[in-house]
């Protein structure tokens, strides 16, 4: 499925199946460090500045 297609019916792949695939995959996705926990909390944290500057500004 190099192409993400079935090859008997054409559809989208449903992705990896077995606990060795999933590892796999995980891995792969976090390469960058975009997807790491950490980057995450960074991410909920820099939203709720926003949204306290954003509700602060609103207030005066």
């Amino acid at each position: 499925m190099a192409n993400a297609r079935c090859r008997m019916h054409g559809g989208t792949s449903t992705g990896p199946r077995t606990a060795e695939g999933l590892a796999r995959v995980r891995k792969a996705r976090t390469r960058t460090g975009l997807h790491t926990l950490e980057m995450r909390k960074l991410r909920a944290e820099v939203a709720e500045m926003r949204r306290w500057a954003r509700d602060a500004r609103e207030r005066t």
